[in-house]
């Protein structure tokens, strides 16, 4: 009997195994991973307060900001996907300014000379902030990137989990102030 547990062991894992590819071939068929990432409800009912310094030296106050639609972009230089993003948001920010819209992107986990040479490759025009008071435990970020949406008044829309292209962005976006969701 004792030869037979290898066997048996071995019998076990092969199921296991071949299950888990069916299952993931399954999936990969049926479209799962392929949709937007994580557009999801804000974790909060009010905007986190907001006051950190730009790379600029100057301040940033999420409250100022309140007269028009607010969009927030955690990023860090290390981060595959925001090098995708971050000149796709630079180049909706100047048509979305002009609808009096606030973009702002906040550096997370980041050392600051990585986060200088990633703007200074990028060159991003709108303000971009450093973390320095760990505000993105406040709007409970668990990645980059992450991005947060907020209607005239800072009031939370929605939040956004991983990538997103130009479509999908412009869509959540013009929600900000036509309706009353994200776009899901």
């Amino acid at each position: 009997m004792t030869s037979q547990w290898p066997r048996m062991l071995v019998a076990t894992a092969g199921v296991a195994g071949l299950t888990l590819v069916v299952s993931l071939g399954v999936a990969m068929r049926s479209g799962v991973g392929q949709g937007p990432i994580g557009l999801a409800d804000a974790p909060f009912e009010v905007a986190p307060e907001v006051d950190l310094p730009t790379f600029d030296g100057e301040r940033f106050v999420l409250a100022n900001r309140a007269d028009g639609p607010v969009f927030v972009y955690f990023w860090a230089s290390w981060c595959a996907p925001c090098r995708e993003e971050t000149p796709i948001i630079e180049r909706l920010w100047p048509e979305y300014r002009a609808r009096g819209y606030t973009f702002a992107g906040i550096n997370i986990q980041d050392r600051e000379r990585d986060a200088r040479a990633f703007l200074d490759e990028f060159r991003p025009s709108f303000p971009m902030l450093r973390d320095t008071e760990n505000v993105y435990l406040d709007f409970g970020v668990y990645g980059v990137p992450e991005s947060y949406f907020f209607a005239r008044n800072l009031e939370p829309r929605g939040k956004l989990f991983g990538p997103i292209s130009e479509a999908r962005l412009r869509v959540v976006l013009d929600a900000l102030e036509t309706g009353p969701s994200t776009g899901r």
